[in-house]
């Protein structure tokens, strides 16, 4: 079974508008209300393409009405731990560039997070956890670091994606892919990375501290993979036009995964992330598996070493 977590999990908002201009009344074209948050969108890509998952987290109020909503229309499992006060809404805004103003999902006490965790018990070695985004207000890295070490322990195999120091800081219980963008990996050791071979010597540091897989997206550059048998690929990116690039890096790391399991094909699982990441910036929402397929063709992946 796929599990994803998402500890702060938002509904956004899409839209956009013409000539904006701060300190001055904008009015918006057409809005579009999506589910959002890291796990949320992976659990939709991979709804969408046939693979069963359950969504965990926290929602909160008439907003975590709309997203256990939603989910129930799209057919993805959730189990979510309720709370006071509302789920965060978050904006993004394209106007001549894309614009994101993310909201503050109410806090979670004590007894919720012993709820959530309650949830962990059920895990196996035969399960796969996303471990994805930030932690809620009333968590902390600890509890983050927490979850992941009591994933391990179970025996399931754990992908991470959130900021830089939680990546660092699940390191140690050896996720089976980390998923840092271009300037995510630079932010992590504190440096700008220019080249390929940058990009792969601090792909290299995250293995050294646990990580089996590291998959680096590089927007426009497309993607790297370092694979735990120190082999590298790079893949490009499909072309078309794009609508929003949110939750692209979800629907990239959701479809790896997936379609690693089914092959235990690297190169056959990068094509199909890539593919997934374009179809979700060509979309309004999450890909959908028509879209993947047709993007396939575009795509193609190289062996560097």
């Amino acid at each position: 079974m796929y599990y994803t977590i998402t500890l702060n999990p938002a509904v956004d908002m899409l839209t956009t508008a013409e000539n904006f201009a701060l300190g001055k009344l904008n009015r918006t074209q057409e809005a579009k209300y999506v589910v959002g948050g890291k796990g949320i969108n992976i659990s939709i890509l991979l709804n969408n393409v046939g693979v069963d998952s359950k969504a965990w987290g926290f929602v909160a109020g008439f907003t975590g009405y709309f997203i256990k909503s939603e989910l129930d229309n799209l057919g993805v499992k959730h189990d979510f731990v309720e709370t006071r006060g509302a789920t965060r809404i978050n904006m993004k805004l394209t106007t001549e560039t894309e614009t994101e103003i993310n909201g503050q999902s109410s806090s979670v006490n004590l007894d919720n997070v012993s709820d959530f965790f309650t949830k962990l018990e059920v895990l196996t070695k035969e399960d796969v956890v996303f471990l994805s985004g930030n932690v809620i207000a009333g968590m902390g890295v600890e509890d983050f670091k927490a979850i992941a070490k009591r994933v391990s322990a179970s025996g399931a195999t754990l992908v991470v994606d959130s900021n830089k120091e939680l990546v660092l800081d699940t390191l140690q219980y050896k996720p089976f892919v980390v998923k840092p963008n271009e300037f995510e990996l630079g932010e992590m050791f504190g440096v700008t990375l220019n080249s390929i071979e940058e990009i792969l010597q601090y792909a290299e540091k995250l293995q050294e501290r646990g990580a089996k897989n590291v998959l680096v997206s590089r927007g426009a550059d497309g993607a790297l993979l370092l694979t735990e048998d120190k082999e590298v690929f790079e893949v490009n990116v499909a072309k078309g036009k794009i609508v929003s690039t949110v939750a692209a890096g979800d629907s990239m790391l959701a479809m790896f995964v997936a379609k690693y399991n089914e092959t235990k094909d690297y190169q056959e699982a990068l094509r199909y992330a890539s593919a997934a990441g374009g179809a979700t910036s060509f979309s309004v929402g999450v890909g959908n598996k028509k879209l993947i397929e047709e993007l396939l063709p575009q795509i193609e992946v190289k062996k560097l070493k």
